[in-house]
């Protein structure tokens, strides 16, 4: 693995671990993933029509209910690696809160959920947050060519841009749960990575360790959650414990499969900056910018 990869791989795995610790409307992360699933998977005929994606791009603009197609439980218990019980407990609840709508076809996230203020809230925050990964990466020399744009739009389309990072955040929890094993060992194999990887180009620099306190308040866990797929990942070998905490060893990042997550990751990564330039986010970002 390159200094580049190692560098492009520690701001990516900084940002996705802010990303999947907010949240979505002030939801717990695995709510939020959830709903995430639930919300892509409604929209999926929706995102390869151009006409739908200009028509519902704008911040304000969620495609109405009968546009949105149900999914079942069992569908996204199975894309999120979880037990079908505990997918079906939680939308449950989700459902109970108004966050999705349960039929006989199956789930749907409401056009009302998706113009609340706690939602609205958490894609402006998750925006600000991705333009400025996007900076970062600039700043870094890591972005590569971008294709053209090909909507032509007078405002930033926030909500064309929080699909797309919508996206991003599912395909990258695909690697991590074949790496980790489950959602709950995903978030905290990213808080570690995220670590391990966030000094990447810098002089001198040592890998820097967590606690387990630590990684149980960024991710809104209990500790003895966290102490217990900690424990999992360090049976695995993606982890250890050393004299100052808890670190992603060079010998976990050598591993085949860890190469291949942070390949995977560097192309989800150069999918969604495509999909932000053709959908004329950067474009916009960058004339805010001039």
């Amino acid at each position: 693995m390159t200094r580049r990869d190692r560098v492009f791989a520690g701001l990516s795995f900084a940002f996705l671990l802010d990303e999947m610790a907010n949240g979505v409307g002030g939801l717990d992360p695995l709510d939020a993933l959830l709903t995430l699933a639930i919300n892509q998977a409604n929209i999926a005929p929706l995102t390869r029509d151009p006409e739908a994606r200009a028509r519902y791009g704008g911040l304000h603009a969620p495609a109405p209910d009968d546009e949105r197609r149900p999914v079942s439980i069992n569908a996204i218990a199975a894309s999120l690696g979880l037990p079908f019980e505990t997918a079906r407990r939680r939308i449950r609840r989700l459902g109970a809160e108004r966050v999705c709508v349960l039929s006989t076809d199956g789930v749907v996230v409401p056009s009302a959920f998706l113009a609340s203020p706690s939602y609205l809230q958490s894609v402006m925050l998750g925006h600000e947050r991705l333009r400025g990964f996007y900076v970062e990466l600039r700043a870094a020399g890591l972005i590569e060519g971008m294709p053209s744009p090909t909507f032509d739009t007078d405002s930033v389309p926030v909500r064309a841009a929080a699909r797309l990072l919508a996206d991003y955040v599912l395909r990258a929890s695909e690697g991590l749960m074949r790496e980790a094993g489950n959602v709950i060992s995903t978030l905290t194999l990213v808080a570690l990575l995220a670590a391990a990887l966030a000094d990447e180009g810098r002089a001198g620099a040592a890998p820097r360790t967590l606690s387990v306190r630590s990684v149980a308040q960024k991710l809104r866990l209990s500790p003895e959650t966290v102490r217990r797929h900690v424990s999992e990942l360090m049976e695995d070998g993606l982890c250890a414990r050393v004299s100052t905490g808890l670190m992603v060893t060079e010998d976990a990042l050598a591993r085949p499969g860890m190469r291949l997550l942070l390949a995977e990751n560097a192309a989800a990564v150069q999918r969604l900056l495509s999909g932000l330039a053709e959908r004329g986010v950067i474009r916009a970002w960058e004339a805010q910018e001039s």
